[in-house]
């Protein structure tokens, strides 16, 4: 609600479409790191792809087991003061998209939650990235430069999210506890298993 207070005015400007650019680098920066890993070095590709799934997985029954309304749905049932939500067609439009009744899919089969919230998998996988690659950089003469950009990547994704309506700072939080959780349980099976890191 503050960051909307202070920098939303009703009408799109150079700002929030910045902001929108940021939240659909979630769809793009992990797939571009994960294919960089496969030319470049592929036992991190498979722990950085196991990791990710892993994070997807334990995010996916979350948001079977806890459907948490974000902050726009939350405005929207007057829960939480006026929060808009942010998106490419229109500042304000919400809501779930409509399958037409002709099709298929297997989504139908489960209960849908249209929201996604808990855990952040924007923060989630944003983080992910950083850690991989500041682990990558750690040891290198790189590492001042490295660790820092590459935590800018979870700090913009977060702010953009929170901005645009889509978040709580507690799900991005979650979010960082998953994907942390994700790389340590990923990395104690590679070390029993003796597999190449």
């Amino acid at each position: 609600m503050w960051l909307q207070e202070h920098l939303w005015d009703g009408d799109t400007r150079w700002h929030d479409r910045l902001m929108l650019e940021i939240t659909r680098l979630h769809f793009v920066v992990p797939p571009f790191v994960a294919f960089a890993f496969w030319l470049r070095r592929r036992a991190l590709f498979y722990r950085f792809a196991a990791s990710m799934l892993t994070l997807s997985f334990a995010g996916a029954t979350t948001f079977y087991l806890f459907p948490a309304a974000p902050p726009w749905a939350a405005s929207q049932a007057g829960v939480l003061g006026s929060v808009t939500k942010l998106t490419d067609a229109h500042p304000a439009v919400s809501g779930v998209p409509v399958q037409t009744s002709g099709s298929f899919s297997i989504s139908r089969l489960i209960d849908p939650n249209p929201y996604a919230a808990i855990p952040s998998l924007h923060g989630g996988y944003a983080f992910l990235v950083f850690l991989f690659l500041a682990a990558l950089a750690w040891h290198t003469p790189w590492r001042r430069i490295v660790v820092p950009l590459a935590l800018l990547y979870p700090l913009l994704q977060s702010f953009a999210v929170v901005y645009t309506g889509n978040h709580y700072v507690v799900d991005l939080l979650i979010g960082f506890v998953y994907a942390t959780a994700a790389v340590l349980a990923v990395d104690w099976v590679w070390r029993r298993r003796g597999w190449p890191r």
